[in-house]
């Protein structure tokens, strides 16, 4: 790629005390078929020795800039200040603890082209420890089955920002932005971007690798996890804003619920009493109708009935939850003896 010939992607990699796995995130990416690309590097205030890394790597790459931020100011601003200096046609990212498919960019790529398509959705593969992809490639891909055309199946797939090429001319037309200062902060970017893209391709290929430890956001049982129920406040605006709510109430509505149930049932014991503060305050008549519905999981749906008082839904959630500890106990069991 010559320098001035625009690349075809731009790929933004938000870097955060990353240095335990940095350099196979990067080799990943530096190593795509694809020749050309640029490769942002955003390093949010490292304390380690992440940006000595991501240093190397520019001096021997010329498509890898190095943006250095001096304040650390969290993943959603380390991904704008990225795109404000994307050049590609498309936008992806990649976090820095993840790696990804040598062809990932290839085929996204060719995707988007042969389908014009403003919006590539492809798979991922969740892994623990070194490397699990020979065996996430085996399985079959959760897309394989979606329908490009269907907006309320793309939007109950999963939200991540990373499992999606982006036209760039799209971000820039509806001034994509993460919002900032939340966690969980791909859910609102993914309703945006599945409701504006004109067209939406599938690639039903597990191409991103994206790895599981303890102390990751994922795992997380503090206060940070009720950021989650947050993000759904700013999707209704964003519906409401847009006079697409009365469309597509029930998908929000279901999973609202669904994350509702989701925080206070992981949340750490000690902060159950303010998560349920928080969700009796956003329990209207229109939630519970959709409650009485039935179109909510059964333990979802006992549960927001035993909010209610109904005495078969408590006894219900008792006998489920009493079930659920069991098999967590047998599981850890069988763990310690395999160890």
């Amino acid at each position: 790629m010559s320098a001035s010939t625009a690349p075809f992607i731009s790929i933004v990699v938000p870097v955060y005390n990353a240095e335990t796995y940095l350099r196979e995130c990067i080799n990943s990416i530096a190593n795509q078929s694809l020749r050309e690309i640029e490769i942002i590097c955003v390093n949010d205030c490292s304390t380690d020795g992440s940006l000595s890394i991501l240093r190397e790597f520019e001096a021997v790459d010329n498509r890898l800039k190095v943006v250095d931020g001096e304040v650390n100011r969290g993943l959603s601003v380390a991904r704008n200040v990225g795109m404000s200096f994307a050049t590609g046609k498309y936008l992806l990212f990649v976090d820095s603890d993840d790696y990804v498919d040598r062809e990932l960019c290839r085929k996204a790529f060719n995707c988007a082209e042969a389908n014009h398509a403003d919006l590539v959705l492809y798979d991922y593969a969740p892994f623990w420890g070194k490397d699990a992809s020979h065996l996430s490639r085996a399985r079959d891909s959760q897309l394989s089955q979606a329908d490009s055309t269907n907006r309320r199946c793309l939007l109950n797939l999963p939200a991540y920002a990373w499992a999606k090429l982006i036209l760039s001319d799209l971000a820039r037309s509806m001034k994509l932005r993460f919002p900032e200062g939340f966690l969980y902060e791909d859910l609102p970017v993914h309703w945006a971007l599945v409701l504006t893209s004109s067209r939406i391709a599938l690639l039903p290929e597990r191409l991103y690798f994206y790895r599981q430890r303890s102390g990751s956001i994922g795992g997380k049982r503090d206060w940070r996890l009720a950021d989650r129920i947050l993000v759904y406040d700013q999707i209704k605006e964003y519906l409401i804003g847009r006079s697409l709510y009365r469309d597509y109430c029930d998908v929000f509505l279901g999973q609202k619920l669904g994350t509702l149930y989701g925080v206070y049932d992981s949340i750490d014991k000690s902060l159950k009493r303010d998560v349920m503060a928080m969700i009796q305050q956003r329990m209207t008549d229109e939630h519970w109708r959709f409650v009485a519905d039935g179109r909510l999981p059964r333990p979802v749906r006992d549960f927001f009935l035993s909010l209610q008082g109904k005495t078969t839904a408590r006894f219900r959630r008792s006998i489920w939850l009493l079930a659920r500890r069991c098999y967590r106990f047998l599981l850890s069991v069988a763990g310690r003896r395999r160890s």
